[in-house]
């Protein structure tokens, strides 16, 4: 186990080979030069189309042979799978249904306390209801044992670990006392972690870099995103003149190097400290005073 990543996320899968991307993290005046790896697997059974259970002849998504560039009934069409052998085998959604249940269906495996959540990687969240009944009786009494579920969960501080099947194949997720599904990543698909560097510091870093971080602040910020909103108003700002950029659209500002020379770590940290309080102690701009209406 590396004892420098989270001890624990239960990790299964290989380790990550290759980095996929590399991103440069800065802090204040600290710049981090850095690579990002994978960090889950695929575990889904991959299916291709082809031709009358032909494996020589692959079929594209819109039912054209790619060895020919020839058009074929999508009759004629059939989902394959690769054997460990490397066989090639027709797959049905019938037969795939057998091993994963039907879509669905679904199941409490065990209930794991809110404490051991951390073990489990999410994914997404869903919101779990009591399905809707045209009869009132039923409706109320789909509500009330649904309640009484959620209740019991939140009275011994509890999460329902669930499998649940869906279009595609099986999911598992932890349903909480207030109806949200976390879905979660099964242990096989996340990755054993890459082993960081042995790197010792000495008090004065580890001094310097506490006094960074609260510079910055330890907060729990709420995550949120206007880079859609933004999109949308250069979208509609593009259409309002018929394609002509116009002022006022989102500028991406890209970020020089912060750290220019040959600054050290403790320097870059020191700067950075320095520039967080400044920013602290900066008084809030005062809106300007509202201009009365003149009756005319």
């Amino acid at each position: 186990m590396n004892k420098h990543t989270n001890p624990i996320i239960d990790r299964q899968g290989p380790v990550p080979a290759r980095a996929t991307t590399s991103i440069t993290l800065t802090a204040g005046a600290m710049m981090f030069p850095l690579s990002i790896y994978t960090a889950v697997s695929d575990l889904a059974v991959t299916r291709s189309e082809r031709l009358g259970g032909d494996p020589a002849i692959e079929v594209g998504r819109t039912s054209i042979r790619k060895d020919t560039g020839e058009v074929v009934s999508t009759d004629d069409v059939t989902r394959m799978a690769q054997a460990s052998s490397g066989q090639w085998v027709v797959v049905t959604d019938a037969e795939l249904a057998e091993v994963y249940g039907n879509t669905g269906e679904a199941q409490v495996v065990s209930f794991v306390p809110v404490a051991d959540a951390g073990r489990y990687v999410t994914d997404g969240i869903l919101q779990v209801r009591a399905s809707k009944d045209k009869r009132a009786a039923a409706q109320a009494a789909n509500e009330h044992a649904f309640s009484l579920l959620l209740s019991g969960m939140r009275n011994r501080q509890v999460y329902a670990l669930v499998r649940f099947v869906v279009r595609g194949g099986p999911r598992y997720g932890l349903l909480t006392a207030d109806g949200d599904m976390l879905t979660i990543i099964p242990a096989e698909a996340v990755r054993a972690a890459r082993l960081l560097p042995e790197v010792q510091h000495d008090a004065a870093e580890l001094d310097m870099m506490s006094q960074f971080i609260d510079a910055i602040g330890v907060t729990s910020e709420l995550v949120n995103d206007d880079t859609p909103t933004k999109v949308q108003a250069f979208i509609d700002s593009k259409a309002a003149e018929c394609g002509v950029d116009v002022d006022g659209a989102p500028v991406v500002k890209r970020g020089g190097n912060a750290q220019a020379g040959n600054d050290t770590v403790m320097a870059a940290l020191e700067a950075s400290i320095a520039a967080a309080k400044q920013a602290r102690k900066a008084p809030a701009k005062k809106a300007a005073p509202r201009r009365k209406a003149v009756a005319k």
